[in-house]
């Protein structure tokens, strides 16, 4: 912060030129407005880094919990079951799970073009499947 200030606002007061203009454009008074407004814009430098450094920490966390999310995702998709293993599970035929999920009973997670469920997803059909006797 204080490099930016220096870079930004002292290293032009420094010129000789910029000093010698500003002390003769302006007067005493004029030269306590003209501090109290470089007092404030270092002010406002200030909130603007905390700021900046605040978005830095949230990206920071978001990109490490994306990170953590993808590799949970991953994990996941080796616990889930394709349409085979659902028939299968349930012990019906491919016509009457494609008419289980226009129906609603069953729910597919979609990943592409593909279905794919959690053993918990297929809890309300492997019931039903126990009590017609299916399986």
């Amino acid at each position: 912060m204080d490099v930016l200030f220096n870079a930004v606002v002292m290293e032009p007061l420094h010129n000789a030129y910029c000093a010698k203009r500003l002390v003769s454009a302006t007067s005493i008074s004029n030269g306590m407005v003209m501090l109290n407004l470089l007092n404030r814009i270092c002010d406002l430098l200030e909130v603007i880094s905390s700021l900046l450094q605040a978005i830095l920490r949230y990206i920071t966390e978001e990109m490490n919990q994306d990170r953590v999310e993808a590799v949970d995702t991953a994990a996941e998709l080796d616990h889930m079951l394709d349409i085979a293993h659902v028939l299968d599970k349930l012990g019906i035929s491919e016509s009457k799970y494609y008419r289980l999920v226009r129906d609603g009973k069953l729910r597919p997670r979609k990943l592409g073009k593909r279905h794919y469920y959690y053993l918990s997803d297929l809890h309300e059909q492997l019931e039903e499947s126990r009590r017609k006797g299916r399986i």
